[in-house]
């Protein structure tokens, strides 16, 4: 038996996954299917808090709605969404589109319980949608033996594309809303699922994570990851402490802007044209993380995206009433995400376990809940609330301080067991990620 080593950079053979065939396949399929699915999530955002309010519910019930979307991500959510690494990423997928789907439907009705049995769904599909789209890509990537900056192109892609679709999408909000009401964007979401669920159930392939272990047995290895390696904690922490921001910003930014009297933009808001400039600065991030993470370590240049988000979300504290202020701080968190969403995937795609992926990314879906829950349950302020979101991005900052001081993982063998993906063994990638990998082929020759 011998083994071929097939990853010098040197070697035109050998050179980025970008120029294969599998890594152009992947990449096409990944980006329409996940490109329609955060659209339809898009066109969702900017009025669902305003068509609440036309339906006469105050804030404390809108907060609830959302409330009881977080309770069923955090337990409805962890447990259906895990299951796919079992039964399938794919599948999870599809079943996320059908339970959006019947989530956009309830939202043409005016009954308060079918608007909670609305949010208990929005959970569940929310869940579906944040862990199995990305499970479902590293695993496809693994599986094909693709490189490390093969995965970054496709992250910073499809950050990227889901940006510009938000900024159609927001437009697309806006007109709907001024010629049929605050429902159109919602009604418009499910055509835009269903051509989703039809590309995906025909273009993607199935793949699992620990497809002969029973249920119990997935959560139970998840845990065991956990109380192994302290790292993939750290990832999580940080993870639920700046995700548990996102879900608080999604409630606040809208009575945040309208609670500002100063120097005001615009009477009424438009949501819709906001919105898209929200996802404009979000792709402008997109755009600056492939540099970065050439330039510098994951753990490195974060540091100080972590501390510039947590800067902004500080400003509605400082400044409540100017509503100026609030919306370019607003703008630069939005920056701060769009850097952060595809970084913090390549992190989790270096050391979380393939076979466990999914269930791993829905446990940390508990403390963001926690946190979550702990200021929208009590209905503070909204300066309380968001000197709250400063104080978690410190905490994630000092995260990822501990991180970045700790030992690479020393090698990721992909499941298809035939490829070893080993970091690299400089001096400035030693104690954190690195940018390449070297790949060994394992396959016998004859």
């Amino acid at each position: 038996m011998t083994h071929a080593l097939v990853a010098d950079s040197d070697d035109p053979s050998t050179k980025s996954s970008s120029n294969s065939q599998a890594f152009k396949r992947l990449q096409f399929v990944y980006l329409i299917g996940y490109v329609l699915a955060s659209a339809g999530d898009h066109l969702q955002g900017p009025y669902r808090y305003a068509l609440y309010e036309s339906y006469d519910r105050q804030r404390s019930t809108i907060q609830r709605l959302y409330l009881v979307a977080g309770l069923s991500t955090l337990f409805l959510g962890t447990i259906v969404s895990s299951l796919a690494d079992k039964y399938g990423r794919r599948s999870a997928c599809i079943q996320c589109g059908l339970v959006y789907i019947f989530t956009c439907a309830t939202l043409n009705i005016n009954i308060l319980w079918i608007l909670y049995l609305g949010s208990i769904s929005r959970g569940i599909a929310h869940s579906l949608f944040n862990t199995n789209f990305e499970a479902w890509l590293i695993q496809d990537h693994h599986n094909n033996g693709l490189s490390t900056d093969s995965l970054k192109q496709i992250l910073r892609d499809a950050s990227v594309l889901s940006s510009i679709a938000a900024i159609a999408v927001g437009f697309i909000s806006q007109f709907s809303v001024q010629l049929l009401g605050y429902v159109a964007p919602i009604d418009i979401a499910i055509g835009v699922y269903v051509i989703m669920i039809v590309f995906i159930a025909t273009q993607w392939t199935e793949n699992y994570g620990d497809k002969e272990a029973s249920a119990a047995a997935s959560f139970i290895n998840a845990v065991q990851a956990l109380r192994d390696d302290p790292r993939i904690v750290l990832i999580g922490s940080i993870t639920a402490l700046f995700d548990a921001t996102l879900y608080i910003f999604v409630i606040e930014w809208t009575p945040a802007l309208e609670n500002a009297k100063m120097w005001i933009v615009s009477e009424p808001l438009p949501l819709g044209i906001i919105f898209s400039c929200y996802m404009l600065f979000m792709m402008i991030g997109s755009f600056a993380f492939k540099p970065l993470s050439k330039r510098f370590r994951v753990q490195s240049y974060m540091l100080v995206i972590i501390l510039l988000t947590g800067v902004a979300l500080a400003m509605p504290v400082i400044f409540p009433n100017v509503q100026p202020v609030v919306l370019v701080s607003f703008f630069v968190y939005e920056f701060c995400v769009g850097v952060y969403q595809p970084s913090i995937s390549l992190l989790r795609s270096q050391y979380l376990p393939d076979s466990t992926r999914g269930t791993l990314m829905n446990y940390f879906n508990i403390p963001r809940f926690a946190l979550f829950f702990g200021v929208t349950f009590w209905q503070f302020p909204l300066t309380v609330i968001f000197a709250y979101c400063s104080a978690m991005l410190l905490v994630a900052f000092v995260c990822l301080l501990i991180l970045r001081s700790m030992k690479a993982p020393e090698e990721h063998i992909v499941s298809s067991e035939n490829v070893v993906l080993l970091p690299q063994t400089t001096l400035e990638a030693s104690d954190g990620i690195d940018n390449k990998s070297t790949s060994i082929n394992t396959n016998n020759e004859q």
